[in-house]
């Protein structure tokens, strides 16, 4: 190639190209590419949802389980146990959805032979790997302290259950690295925001999840209450977090996904801040505010932000494949300086 031709992708302004002729960027004006789809959309589908649901409930709930172990009063042994056996049973779950969205069983092996510091697919497989191990040896011991009495039971179950709730702060939040860290613009327009709002969905469904199994097994007024702040607290950041990734779409012009397609829209303001922030966070609000705790309403809380928290995972889950099929979206989001207007569309500006 001669110094006079240019390089590839640099062409002249005048035809539309990418960059002008004193040596500035000119955003792409185009709508599509060549009529299809700049990205292929991902496989994922409801075996990832459940995954993503399952994975980061268990994750928070084995936290839930070791600070109130740790820090707790005797009247929160109900929380550790319930914790610990709904960790275990997260754990068991979660490798089963993701297995059997692989299609071949070998290819779980094969990621775990190699550990890759950069993939957070490979931290995500090992993080699920030990987080599985470590609530199986916690809840072992809880076992033996539930059937024995015996301080052995006890002790096993803390030492295990530490590294555990390590573990779980991981899984509770790497999901949303693992989504963000992509060319998708759902994900990657809030890719600082995915992750810790993962890990307060996680926080709020774990408080719901426990709070179930508390009142079943008739726990004490203080452990209710306790978990009532959990998920009040929970159910804050959540809608605090929730309310930033819709601005942040909005102004990063990837809401399509939103605005475009029904089922996801409404699941979207219906089953996520509907049903899944708003009417808990009222309920515990209200609760905790008057001192007055209903049992019904408490139940109710729970189950919506279980539901709600299911839905938050398909929504994105969806939202990101329609997004990734629409070819206007990516290339107007990968422009450098891109805006939204009011409207909706994307302004152009030239960066020197």
């Amino acid at each position: 190639m001669s110094r006079e031709t240019p390089m590839y992708g640099r062409r002249e302004a005048r035809g539309g190209g990418l960059w002008s002729g004193d040596g500035q960027t000119v955003p792409y004006s185009g709508e599509s590419y060549y009529g299809r789809p700049a990205l292929k959309p991902s496989h994922y589908r409801w075996l990832i949802t459940g995954y993503l649901f399952a994975g980061g409930l268990a994750g928070a709930s084995q936290i839930i389980a070791t600070v109130a172990d740790l820090v707790g009063r005797r009247g929160d042994r109900g929380v550790v146990r319930a914790g610990r056996y709904v960790a275990l049973l997260g754990a068991l779950v979660s490798p089963i959805f993701l297995i059997l969205d692989l299609h071949t069983p070998k290819r779980w092996y094969n990621m775990m032979r190699i550990f890759r510091s950069s993939s957070p697919m490979s931290i995500g497989s090992w993080t699920l790997a030990a987080f599985g191990t470590l609530s199986g040896v916690a809840a072992t011991g809880q076992v033996l302290e539930d059937l024995t009495a015996a301080r052995v039971g006890r002790w096993t179950a803390r030492l295990a259950g530490i590294p555990a709730a390590v573990a779980g702060a991981v899984m509770s939040c790497y999901t949303g690295s693992l989504l963000s860290a992509t060319s998708v613009p759902f994900w990657a327009a809030v890719y600082r925001l995915l992750p810790p709002l993962f890990g307060t969905s996680a926080m709020s469904t774990a408080a719901a999840a426990t709070s179930l199994a508390i009142d079943a097994a008739g726990a004490g007024e203080h452990a209710r209450r306790s978990m009532e702040k959990i998920a009040l607290v929970a159910s804050t950041g959540e809608l605090a977090l929730t309310l930033a990734c819709d601005w942040e779409w909005r102004r990063r012009g990837a809401a399509t996904p939103l605005n475009e397609h029904p089922k996801v829209g409404l699941a979207y303001r219906f089953g996520v801040l509907g049903l899944g922030i708003v009417v808990p966070l009222f309920i515990h609000a209200i609760q905790t505010l008057t001192g007055r705790r209903s049992a019904t309403a408490t139940r109710l809380a729970s189950i919506s932000a279980l539901v709600g928290g299911f839905i938050q995972r398909a929504v994105l889950t969806f939202g990101g494949n329609s997004s990734a099929a629409r070819a206007e979206d990516y290339l107007r989001f990968t422009q450098p300086g891109q805006e939204v207007s009011g409207n909706g569309r994307a302004g152009q500006r030239v960066l020197a």
